[in-house]
């Protein structure tokens, strides 16, 4: 079992660990069903009736995947899940498909002797407010209107700027109100 201490990674016995490894992914931070690619509007703010199964690839293509990166050398994963991912239909609804599939995907890594890193990842809030991570009904419930965002000018998103899609990087959002307002909120 992998511990840390201090600002190291160590083994069972207490030998300070390289870890070799990649990231798991980018993609894991968008709905896989219905198609989460950040330029994409249509069924964007339908945030409840969204499925991150599949993120980062579907479960039958998982074999491939590990084999290959067990090919390569690698032995650690840092495979990022959203709030958003577990908990999208509303507070304490738990999306159990989804865990499952988390669960399966971790279990097939080990089988390969890939440990994993499970982040619980999130940046600039949420994907409706530029970033990725928390649910959208997160938004709602402080009453902010994720439709009006780019009318007002409370958030940058791809989806609804359209193209071409300024040049900027993406915590140019944490200081516009929607994500300054939700991180004042104990």
């Amino acid at each position: 079992m992998i511990h840390i201490s201090g600002p190291q990674f160590k083994d069972e016995y207490g030998r300070t660990l390289m870890l070799r490894g990649v990231n798991l992914g980018g993609s894991s931070k968008v709905p896989f069903c219905p198609n989460g690619a950040t330029y994409i509007r249509d069924h964007f703010f339908d945030h409840r009736n969204v499925s991150f199964v599949g993120r980062p690839f579907p479960l039958a293509e998982a074999d491939e995947h590990f084999s290959r990166l067990k090919e390569w050398g690698l032995t650690f994963l840092h495979f990022l899940v959203t709030w958003e991912a577990i908990e999208h239909e509303g507070p304490g609804i738990y999306d159990q498909e989804y865990l499952d599939y988390v669960r399966k995907i971790a279990a097939m890594a080990g089988e390969y002797g890939i440990n994993m890193f499970i982040d619980p990842h999130q940046d600039v809030w949420s994907r409706f407010s530029g970033g990725d991570g928390a649910p959208g009904w997160t938004l709602e419930a402080v009453g902010l209107d994720m439709e009006n965002f780019q009318e007002t000018g409370a958030a940058i998103v791809h989806a609804t700027y359209g193209d071409p899609f300024p040049r900027m990087i993406w915590p140019t959002n944490s200081g516009k109100l929607t994500a300054a307002t939700m991180f004042t909120y104990p």
